[in-house]
Protein backbone atom coordinates (compact mmCIF):
# COMPACT_ATOMS: atom_id res chain seq x y z
CA UNK A 1 0.00 0.00 0.00
CA UNK A 2 1.17 3.55 -0.52
CA UNK A 3 0.29 6.52 0.49
CA UNK A 4 1.47 10.35 1.48
CA UNK A 5 1.06 10.05 5.40
CA UNK A 6 1.07 7.08 7.67
CA UNK A 7 -0.53 8.07 10.84
CA UNK A 8 0.07 5.07 13.53
CA UNK A 9 -3.02 5.55 15.92
CA UNK A 10 -6.05 6.22 15.73
CA UNK A 11 -6.62 8.10 19.28
CA UNK A 12 -7.14 12.12 19.59
CA UNK A 13 -4.40 13.28 18.04
CA UNK A 14 -4.02 11.01 15.12
CA UNK A 15 -7.82 11.55 14.32
CA UNK A 16 -7.62 15.04 14.26
CA UNK A 17 -4.14 15.33 12.29
CA UNK A 18 -5.71 12.38 9.77
CA UNK A 19 -8.90 14.63 9.61
CA UNK A 20 -7.02 18.13 8.86
CA UNK A 21 -4.80 16.15 6.25
CA UNK A 22 -7.30 14.60 4.47
CA UNK A 23 -9.38 18.01 4.20
CA UNK A 24 -6.44 19.80 2.67
CA UNK A 25 -6.30 16.62 0.39
CA UNK A 26 -3.29 14.80 0.89
CA UNK A 27 -3.66 11.10 1.11
CA UNK A 28 -3.30 9.58 4.72
CA UNK A 29 -4.02 6.73 6.22
CA UNK A 30 -4.34 5.62 9.61
CA UNK A 31 -3.44 2.13 11.42
CA UNK A 32 -4.80 1.29 14.74
CA UNK A 33 -4.27 -1.85 16.88
CA UNK A 34 -7.66 -2.06 18.14
CA UNK A 35 -10.66 -3.59 16.16
CA UNK A 36 -13.42 -1.25 14.80
CA UNK A 37 -15.98 -2.13 17.47
CA UNK A 38 -13.69 -1.05 20.36
CA UNK A 39 -12.48 2.43 19.37
CA UNK A 40 -14.11 4.75 21.22
CA UNK A 41 -15.28 2.91 24.07
CA UNK A 42 -12.87 2.93 26.79
CA UNK A 43 -14.00 6.42 29.36
CA UNK A 44 -10.21 7.78 29.88
CA UNK A 45 -9.38 11.92 29.81
CA UNK A 46 -12.90 14.31 29.86
CA UNK A 47 -11.07 18.12 30.29
CA UNK A 48 -10.92 20.19 27.34
CA UNK A 49 -9.06 23.48 27.70
CA UNK A 50 -10.22 26.41 26.29
CA UNK A 51 -7.22 26.95 24.20
CA UNK A 52 -8.03 23.52 23.12
CA UNK A 53 -11.27 24.42 22.08
CA UNK A 54 -10.69 27.59 20.29
CA UNK A 55 -7.84 25.40 18.34
CA UNK A 56 -10.48 23.01 17.03
CA UNK A 57 -13.42 25.35 16.30
CA UNK A 58 -10.85 27.18 14.31
CA UNK A 59 -10.47 24.56 12.47
CA UNK A 60 -13.77 23.91 11.61
CA UNK A 61 -13.88 20.52 13.88
CA UNK A 62 -16.19 22.72 16.69
CA UNK A 63 -18.57 22.51 16.98
CA UNK A 64 -19.85 20.51 13.62
CA UNK A 65 -17.72 17.66 14.48
CA UNK A 66 -17.57 18.37 18.34
CA UNK A 67 -20.11 20.03 19.64
CA UNK A 68 -18.54 21.49 23.50
CA UNK A 69 -21.46 22.20 25.61
CA UNK A 70 -20.92 21.02 28.92
CA UNK A 71 -19.01 23.38 31.40
CA UNK A 72 -17.04 23.13 34.39
CA UNK A 73 -16.06 26.61 35.88
CA UNK A 74 -14.78 25.68 39.04
CA UNK A 75 -12.37 23.47 41.38
CA UNK A 76 -12.74 22.71 44.72
CA UNK A 77 -9.00 22.10 47.22
CA UNK A 78 -10.29 20.23 50.30
CA UNK A 79 -7.87 19.49 53.41
CA UNK A 80 -8.63 18.59 56.46
CA UNK A 81 -8.89 21.91 58.18
CA UNK A 82 -10.96 23.55 54.94
CA UNK A 83 -11.98 23.95 51.92
CA UNK A 84 -10.78 26.28 48.62
CA UNK A 85 -12.75 26.99 45.64
CA UNK A 86 -11.51 28.51 42.77
CA UNK A 87 -13.55 29.82 40.52
CA UNK A 88 -10.97 29.94 37.52
CA UNK A 89 -13.37 30.45 34.53
CA UNK A 90 -14.64 33.82 36.24
CA UNK A 91 -10.86 35.07 37.26
CA UNK A 92 -9.95 34.43 33.63
CA UNK A 93 -12.78 36.45 32.06
CA UNK A 94 -15.23 33.72 31.70
CA UNK A 95 -13.33 30.96 29.91
CA UNK A 96 -13.98 27.62 31.54
CA UNK A 97 -12.92 24.19 31.13
CA UNK A 98 -15.30 21.56 28.84
CA UNK A 99 -16.54 18.06 29.68
CA UNK A 100 -15.82 16.23 26.84
CA UNK A 101 -14.62 12.28 27.62
CA UNK A 102 -12.32 11.19 24.90
CA UNK A 103 -14.30 8.22 24.67
CA UNK A 104 -16.59 10.29 23.03
CA UNK A 105 -14.19 12.13 21.49
CA UNK A 106 -12.55 9.70 19.50
CA UNK A 107 -15.88 7.98 18.15
CA UNK A 108 -16.73 11.49 16.60
CA UNK A 109 -13.81 11.82 15.14
CA UNK A 110 -13.59 8.65 13.37
CA UNK A 111 -17.34 8.70 12.34
CA UNK A 112 -16.73 12.16 10.55
CA UNK A 113 -13.32 11.07 9.11
CA UNK A 114 -14.55 7.69 8.13
CA UNK A 115 -17.58 9.29 6.73
CA UNK A 116 -15.70 11.48 4.16
CA UNK A 117 -13.85 8.71 2.83
CA UNK A 118 -10.72 8.25 5.00
CA UNK A 119 -9.06 4.97 5.64
CA UNK A 120 -8.27 3.64 9.05
CA UNK A 121 -6.92 0.13 8.80
CA UNK A 122 -8.17 -1.50 12.05
CA UNK A 123 -6.40 -4.28 14.63
CA UNK A 124 -3.06 -3.84 12.87
CA UNK A 125 0.00 -4.55 15.16
CA UNK A 126 2.95 -2.04 13.94
CA UNK A 127 5.89 -4.15 13.94
CA UNK A 128 8.57 -2.24 12.57
CA UNK A 129 8.98 0.87 10.92
CA UNK A 130 11.87 2.47 8.42
CA UNK A 131 13.13 5.30 6.83
CA UNK A 132 15.15 6.25 4.20
CA UNK A 133 15.91 9.37 1.74
CA UNK A 134 13.15 7.83 -0.68
CA UNK A 135 10.34 7.66 1.92
CA UNK A 136 9.43 5.61 4.92
CA UNK A 137 7.97 2.33 5.59
CA UNK A 138 5.39 1.17 7.99
CA UNK A 139 5.70 -2.73 8.78
CA UNK A 140 2.52 -4.29 10.26
CA UNK A 141 1.68 -8.04 10.56
CA UNK A 142 -0.72 -7.78 8.12
CA UNK A 143 1.11 -5.74 5.32
CA UNK A 144 3.51 -2.95 4.43
CA UNK A 145 2.29 1.04 3.81
CA UNK A 146 4.49 2.98 2.39
CA UNK A 147 3.97 6.84 2.82
CA UNK A 148 6.18 10.36 2.32
CA UNK A 149 5.90 10.80 6.30
CA UNK A 150 4.96 8.23 9.19
CA UNK A 151 3.47 9.76 12.57
CA UNK A 152 3.33 7.87 15.32
CA UNK A 153 0.26 8.93 17.48
CA UNK A 154 0.37 5.37 19.67
CA UNK A 155 0.88 6.08 22.86
CA UNK A 156 3.18 5.49 25.40
CA UNK A 157 4.54 2.17 24.08
CA UNK A 158 4.44 3.58 20.92
CA UNK A 159 6.45 1.39 18.25
CA UNK A 160 7.27 4.54 16.25
CA UNK A 161 9.02 5.98 18.97
CA UNK A 162 11.15 2.86 19.52
CA UNK A 163 11.52 3.30 15.72
CA UNK A 164 13.85 6.33 16.42
CA UNK A 165 16.15 4.69 18.95
CA UNK A 166 19.65 6.50 18.79
CA UNK A 167 18.67 9.18 17.44
CA UNK A 168 16.53 10.85 20.10
CA UNK A 169 16.77 11.51 24.01
CA UNK A 170 14.31 10.27 26.23
CA UNK A 171 13.51 12.68 29.39
CA UNK A 172 11.99 10.32 31.89
CA UNK A 173 10.82 10.26 35.32
CA UNK A 174 9.21 7.54 37.74
CA UNK A 175 7.37 9.35 40.33
CA UNK A 176 6.54 7.46 44.06
CA UNK A 177 2.53 7.55 43.53
CA UNK A 178 0.24 4.95 42.73
CA UNK A 179 -3.69 6.10 41.48
CA UNK A 180 -6.81 3.62 41.39
CA UNK A 181 -9.14 4.79 38.52
CA UNK A 182 -12.68 4.65 39.13
CA UNK A 183 -15.16 5.01 37.44
CA UNK A 184 -18.47 5.06 39.13
CA UNK A 185 -21.80 4.74 37.69
CA UNK A 186 -23.60 7.50 39.13
CA UNK A 187 -24.14 11.66 37.88
CA UNK A 188 -21.49 13.56 39.86
CA UNK A 189 -21.52 14.75 43.82
CA UNK A 190 -20.92 18.54 42.80
CA UNK A 191 -20.95 20.06 39.48
CA UNK A 192 -17.20 21.00 39.85
CA UNK A 193 -13.96 19.04 40.40
CA UNK A 194 -12.67 17.56 43.74
CA UNK A 195 -9.37 17.72 45.00
CA UNK A 196 -8.83 16.47 47.88
CA UNK A 197 -5.44 16.87 50.35
CA UNK A 198 -6.18 14.36 52.69
CA UNK A 199 -3.57 12.96 55.72
CA UNK A 200 -4.57 9.35 54.02
CA UNK A 201 -3.70 10.01 51.19
CA UNK A 202 -5.18 12.09 47.60
CA UNK A 203 -8.41 11.52 46.36
CA UNK A 204 -10.52 13.49 43.20
CA UNK A 205 -13.80 13.94 41.83
CA UNK A 206 -14.23 14.35 37.70
CA UNK A 207 -16.76 15.21 35.89
CA UNK A 208 -17.38 13.00 32.68
CA UNK A 209 -20.82 11.90 31.31
CA UNK A 210 -24.51 12.73 33.08
CA UNK A 211 -24.40 9.48 34.54
CA UNK A 212 -20.74 8.50 34.86
CA UNK A 213 -18.40 10.66 37.00
CA UNK A 214 -14.78 9.85 37.08
CA UNK A 215 -12.72 8.97 40.39
CA UNK A 216 -8.63 8.53 41.67
CA UNK A 217 -7.39 7.20 44.73
CA UNK A 218 -3.67 7.51 45.79
CA UNK A 219 -3.09 4.08 47.02
CA UNK A 220 0.24 2.21 48.31
CA UNK A 221 2.87 1.21 45.57
CA UNK A 222 2.54 -2.52 46.62
CA UNK A 223 -1.14 -2.48 46.55
CA UNK A 224 -3.26 -3.40 43.31
CA UNK A 225 -7.18 -3.30 42.22
CA UNK A 226 -7.57 -6.92 43.47
CA UNK A 227 -6.74 -5.52 46.87
CA UNK A 228 -9.32 -2.69 46.33
CA UNK A 229 -13.12 -4.50 46.52
CA UNK A 230 -16.27 -2.05 45.89
CA UNK A 231 -17.24 -1.34 49.43
CA UNK A 232 -13.24 -0.47 50.28
CA UNK A 233 -13.11 1.98 47.19
CA UNK A 234 -16.13 3.49 47.70
CA UNK A 235 -15.45 3.94 51.95
CA UNK A 236 -12.26 5.10 51.68
CA UNK A 237 -13.33 7.53 48.70
CA UNK A 238 -15.99 9.09 50.51
CA UNK A 239 -13.94 9.77 53.59
CA UNK A 240 -11.44 11.56 51.97
CA UNK A 241 -13.53 13.29 49.80
CA UNK A 242 -15.45 14.02 52.74
CA UNK A 243 -18.74 13.13 51.89
CA UNK A 244 -19.28 9.83 54.31
CA UNK A 245 -21.49 7.28 52.71
CA UNK A 246 -22.57 9.06 49.76
CA UNK A 247 -21.04 6.66 47.07
CA UNK A 248 -22.85 3.74 48.80
CA UNK A 249 -23.74 1.09 46.65
CA UNK A 250 -22.74 3.18 43.61
CA UNK A 251 -21.85 0.45 41.07
CA UNK A 252 -17.54 0.55 39.59
CA UNK A 253 -17.70 -0.73 36.46
CA UNK A 254 -14.39 0.05 35.53
CA UNK A 255 -11.29 -0.11 38.49
CA UNK A 256 -7.55 0.44 36.92
CA UNK A 257 -4.42 1.69 38.77
CA UNK A 258 -1.78 3.81 37.10
CA UNK A 259 1.83 4.43 38.41
CA UNK A 260 2.45 8.17 37.48
CA UNK A 261 5.32 8.02 34.81
CA UNK A 262 6.65 11.05 32.56
CA UNK A 263 8.66 11.72 29.87
CA UNK A 264 9.76 13.78 27.25
CA UNK A 265 11.55 13.10 23.88
CA UNK A 266 14.05 15.64 22.33
CA UNK A 267 13.48 16.21 19.54
CA UNK A 268 10.18 15.22 18.73
CA UNK A 269 11.38 14.08 14.90
CA UNK A 270 13.94 12.33 13.10
CA UNK A 271 13.79 12.75 9.29
CA UNK A 272 10.64 11.45 8.02
CA UNK A 273 9.00 9.87 11.07
CA UNK A 274 7.19 12.51 13.69
CA UNK A 275 6.07 11.83 17.32
CA UNK A 276 2.99 13.27 18.55
CA UNK A 277 0.83 13.07 22.13
CA UNK A 278 2.04 10.36 24.28
CA UNK A 279 4.27 8.76 21.76
CA UNK A 280 6.50 12.05 22.27
CA UNK A 281 5.52 12.87 26.10
CA UNK A 282 3.72 11.70 28.81
CA UNK A 283 2.43 14.23 31.52
CA UNK A 284 0.74 13.06 35.27
CA UNK A 285 -3.17 13.53 35.52
CA UNK A 286 -2.89 16.18 37.62
CA UNK A 287 -4.45 19.11 35.78
CA UNK A 288 -6.16 17.21 32.97
CA UNK A 289 -2.82 17.96 30.61
CA UNK A 290 -2.73 14.89 28.11
CA UNK A 291 -5.44 14.93 25.59
CA UNK A 292 -4.81 18.93 25.32
CA UNK A 293 -0.96 18.55 24.41
CA UNK A 294 -1.49 16.06 22.09
CA UNK A 295 -4.52 17.90 19.99
CA UNK A 296 -1.96 20.80 20.21
CA UNK A 297 0.83 18.77 18.83
CA UNK A 298 -1.22 17.16 15.94
CA UNK A 299 -2.73 20.81 14.91
CA UNK A 300 0.80 22.22 14.75
CA UNK A 301 1.69 19.05 12.60
CA UNK A 302 -0.90 19.24 10.54
CA UNK A 303 0.13 22.84 9.36
CA UNK A 304 3.30 22.02 9.12
CA UNK A 305 2.80 19.34 6.96
CA UNK A 306 0.24 21.04 4.78
CA UNK A 307 2.18 23.62 3.85
CA UNK A 308 4.92 20.86 3.59
CA UNK A 309 2.56 19.29 0.69
CA UNK A 310 2.69 22.83 -0.82
CA UNK A 311 6.20 23.28 -0.98
CA UNK A 312 7.48 24.74 1.98
CA UNK A 313 9.08 22.50 4.17
CA UNK A 314 9.98 24.67 6.76
CA UNK A 315 7.29 25.10 9.50
CA UNK A 316 7.27 20.94 9.71
CA UNK A 317 11.14 21.27 10.25
CA UNK A 318 10.36 23.61 13.36
CA UNK A 319 7.79 20.95 14.65
CA UNK A 320 9.93 20.23 17.70
CA UNK A 321 11.30 23.66 18.59
CA UNK A 322 7.61 25.12 18.12
CA UNK A 323 5.78 22.56 20.45
CA UNK A 324 8.83 21.74 22.97
CA UNK A 325 8.94 24.86 25.47
CA UNK A 326 4.61 24.87 25.58
CA UNK A 327 5.30 20.98 26.85
CA UNK A 328 7.77 21.88 29.30
CA UNK A 329 5.76 24.73 30.76
CA UNK A 330 2.66 22.69 30.85
CA UNK A 331 4.82 19.19 32.61
CA UNK A 332 6.01 22.22 34.94
CA UNK A 333 2.69 23.08 36.13
CA UNK A 334 1.68 19.36 36.36
CA UNK A 335 4.46 18.31 38.18
CA UNK A 336 3.56 21.35 40.61
CA UNK A 337 0.39 20.82 41.08
CA UNK A 338 0.99 16.73 41.73
CA UNK A 339 3.24 17.94 45.00
CA UNK A 340 0.59 19.84 46.32
CA UNK A 341 -2.25 17.01 46.02
CA UNK A 342 0.32 14.08 47.21
CA UNK A 343 2.76 13.71 50.12
CA UNK A 344 4.70 10.30 49.58
CA UNK A 345 4.76 7.99 52.34
CA UNK A 346 8.63 8.30 53.80
CA UNK A 347 10.65 4.71 53.48
CA UNK A 348 8.70 3.27 56.51
CA UNK A 349 5.88 3.35 55.21
CA UNK A 350 4.37 6.29 57.16
CA UNK A 351 2.92 9.85 55.82
CA UNK A 352 5.83 12.61 55.73
CA UNK A 353 4.16 14.94 58.10
CA UNK A 354 6.54 17.48 56.78
CA UNK A 355 4.78 16.85 53.10
CA UNK A 356 1.77 16.90 54.68
CA UNK A 357 2.32 20.20 55.88
CA UNK A 358 3.41 21.56 52.67
CA UNK A 359 -0.07 20.77 51.19
CA UNK A 360 -1.80 22.24 53.70
CA UNK A 361 0.13 25.46 53.27
CA UNK A 362 -0.65 25.69 49.39
CA UNK A 363 -3.77 25.07 49.44
CA UNK A 364 -4.22 28.60 52.16
CA UNK A 365 -2.08 29.83 50.07
CA UNK A 366 -4.54 29.48 47.05
CA UNK A 367 -7.33 31.12 49.12
CA UNK A 368 -5.43 34.06 50.73
CA UNK A 369 -2.87 34.83 47.74
CA UNK A 370 -5.07 36.53 44.71
CA UNK A 371 -1.82 36.67 42.34
CA UNK A 372 -1.01 32.62 43.29
CA UNK A 373 -4.93 32.26 42.40
CA UNK A 374 -4.96 34.10 39.09
CA UNK A 375 -1.58 32.53 37.85
CA UNK A 376 -3.17 29.43 38.91
CA UNK A 377 -6.51 29.83 37.11
CA UNK A 378 -4.96 31.02 33.90
CA UNK A 379 -2.26 28.04 34.31
CA UNK A 380 -5.09 25.09 34.76
CA UNK A 381 -8.35 26.64 32.44
CA UNK A 382 -5.37 26.63 29.68
CA UNK A 383 -5.94 30.51 28.94
CA UNK A 384 -2.54 32.62 28.06
CA UNK A 385 -2.83 35.49 30.37
CA UNK A 386 -3.88 38.52 29.11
Amino acid sequence: MRTEIVVVGAGPAGLVLAWLLQRAGIDTVVVEQQPAAELGKLPKAGIVEHRTVELLTAEGLAPEVLPFSAVNRRCEFRTAEESVLVDYAEITGGRPHWVFPQHELVARLAASYRDAGGTVLFERRVTGVEQDADGARVVTDQEEITGDVVVGCDGAGSAVARSLAGHVTRHERQHPMRMLVISAAMPPLVDHTIYAVHPRGYAAHMRRLPEITRLYLEIPRDESPADWPAPRVRGEVGRRLGVGDALGGVELPEVDVIDLRVRVTTPMQHGRVFLVGDAAHLITQAGGKGMNLAIADALELAHGLVERHAGDPSRVADYSATRLPAIWRTEAFSDWFLHIMCAPPRGDGERDGFGLGLREGWVSSLRRDPLLRRWFAHAYAGVDPD
